[in-house]
C-alpha cells in the first residue's frame, strides 16, 4: 500500500520478554520456506486459508495451531481490534537479506503490513524508496510496501518478527495519522501505549472471510484500472503511442467486464467469455511505465487486476501470462503443504529490481533462476 511516508513508527508498544517466550516454543520443523524460496527466509503462519500450515493470501482466514497455543501474540493481535488477513511470524537468517522488491499483487493494493519486530538487533535494517531504518524489538511499524524494499541481516542471529496484514478501519487510519514518520520527522501526538500480557485475558481476533469475489465487481475493476491509468499518464517519458495503446486496451478491458459481468455476474456462467477478456488484455508488450515507481504498467495490470479479476477456486489454466513481462511465467498450478494454494505465484507480487546490465548469461533478475537468455531475454 501507498503510504505518505517511507516509513511510520506506531505509538504502540509490547512486552518483549513475553514474545520472546512464546516464541521459544517453536520448534525448527514448524517454520516453513518463503513462498519464493529466498535464502534464509522462513515463516510460521499465524492466521492463514482456513486455518492451516499455508501461504495462501485469499479465501477465509482462521487461527492456526500456532497461534492457538501462544496467548500473548493472540492479545497483540486482538490490541489493535482490526480485521486480519495473512499474518505470521517471519525470520531471516544471520548474514542473509530480502531481495529488493516492490508489492504489487491486488493483495497489497488496500493493505499494508505492522511489523512487530521480536528478535533483532542494530544491524538489521530495513531500506525503503532510498530511506533506512532499524525497528527495535517491541515497536510496532508500517512501510510503503509500494515502494522498492528490501531488508538486510548483517548481523551472527536470526531476526524474527511478528507481520500482521491489514487493511484497517478508520480509527486503525486516525493513529496512523498521528504517528511518527520517518523521514520526515512529523511529530507524535500521541503517547505511546504499551500493551502487557494479562494471564487469561479473554480476546476476540477477528479475521478476513471475504476478501475476493468469485468475479470481481465491475467497480472494483473500474477502479483498480483507473489508478493505473492515472499512474501510467504520470510518467511524462512514455512514449505518447504506447501509452495511448496502454490506455485503450485498459480501458475496454473494465467497459467489456461490466458487460459480460451485467448478463453472468458472479455465478462463474460466463468463465470462458471473462477469461477471454483477461487472455486478450494479457498478450501485450510491456513497454510504458508507472510515474509513482519506474516498472511496467502491463506487469502491474496482469498482477494487481487480470490475475484477481476471477477467484482461485474457478479453473485459471487458460488464463496467459503476460506477454515478454519480466517475471513470467506468472502462474503455477503447485500445491503447497498439502493446503489449497492460488494459482497465481507470490512472485505477482514480489518484483525483484533490475540488474544495471545484463548479458546474455546472467541470472535473470525476475528470479526464475534460469539464465537471461533463457528467460526474459
Amino acid at each position: 500500500m501507498r503510504l505518505a511516508s517511507e516509513f511510520i513508527k506506531l505509538p504502540l508498544s509490547f512486552d518483549i520478554a513475553r514474545l520472546q517466550h512464546e516464541l521459544a516454543q517453536f520448534q525448527p520443523s514448524e517454520w516453513i520456506p518463503h513462498p519464493n524460496h529466498i535464502e534464509g527466509n522462513n515463516s510460521i503462519p499465524l492466521i492463514s486459508a482456513g486455518g492451516g500450515v499455508n501461504d495462501t493470501m485469499s479465501g477465509e482466514m482462521n487461527l492456526t495451531q500456532a497461534l492457538l497455543k501462544s496467548p500473548y501474540l493472540q492479545q497483540v493481535i486482538d490490541s489493535f481490534g482490526e480485521v486480519f488477513g495473512r499474518s505470521r511470524l517471519m525470520s531471516l537468517d544471520a548474514s542473509c537479506e530480502v531481495p529488493e522488491h516492490c508489492d504489487m499483487h491486488y493483495h497489497w493494493f488496500d493493505r499494508v503490513r505492522i511489523h512487530i519486530p521480536i528478535i533483532t538487533n542494530p544491524k538489521v535494517i530495513f531500506h525503503c524508496g532510498g530511506e533506512s531504518v532499524h525497528m527495535a524489538a517491541g515497536e510496532a511499524w508500517l512501510f510503503d510496501s509500494w515502494k522498492m524494499h528490501r531488508v538486510t541481516n548483517d548481523s551472527s542471529e536470526t531476526r524474527v518478527h511478528l507481520v500482521l496484514d491489514t487493511c484497517g478501519s478508520a480509527k486503525f487510519w486516525q493513529m496512523v495519522a498521528q504517528s511518527e514518520y520517518f523521514p520526515s520527522g512529523k511529530a507524535a501526538t500521541l503517547s505511546t501505549r504499551t500493551i502487557p500480557y494479562l494471564e487469561n485475558k479473554e480476546v476476540k481476533i477477528l479475521t478476513e472471510k471475504y476478501n475476493t469475489s468469485a468475479v470481481m465487481s465491475p467497480g472494483e475493476v473500474n477502479y483498480l484500472v483507473q489508478d493505473l491509468i492515472d499512474d501510467a499518464k504520470s510518467w511524462s517519458a512514455n512514449d505518447s503511442i504506447l501509452l495511448q495503446e496502454f490506455v485503450s486496451r485498459a480501458d475496454n478491458f473494465r467497459k467489456d467486464w461490466r458487460k459480460v459481468w451485467s448478463l453472468y455476474g458472479s455465478s462463474g456462467e460466463g468463465l470462458e467469455h471473462f477469461q477471454q477478456l483477461i487472455h486478450t488484455a494479457a498478450i501485450a508488450d510491456e513497454q510504458v511505465r508507472l510515474g509513482s515507481i519506474d516498472i511496467s504498467a502491463q506487469m502491474v495490470f496482469y498482477a494487481r487486476v487480470l490475475v484477481a479479476a476471477i477467484d482461485q477456486n474457478i479453473d485459471k489454466s487458460r488464463i496467459p501470462p503476460p506477454v515478454g513481462a519480466p517475471g513470467q511465467p506468472l502462474v503455477e498450478d503447485k500445491q503447497q503443504n498439502q493446503a489449497t494454494t492460488s494459482s497465481v505465484s507470490a512472485s505477482a507480487g514480489f518484483v525483484k529490481a533490475p540488474e544495471q546490465s545484463l548479458s546474455r548469461n546472467s541470472p535473470c533478475p525476475c528470479g526464475s533462476n534460469k539464465k537471461y537468455k533463457h528467460c526474459c531475454g
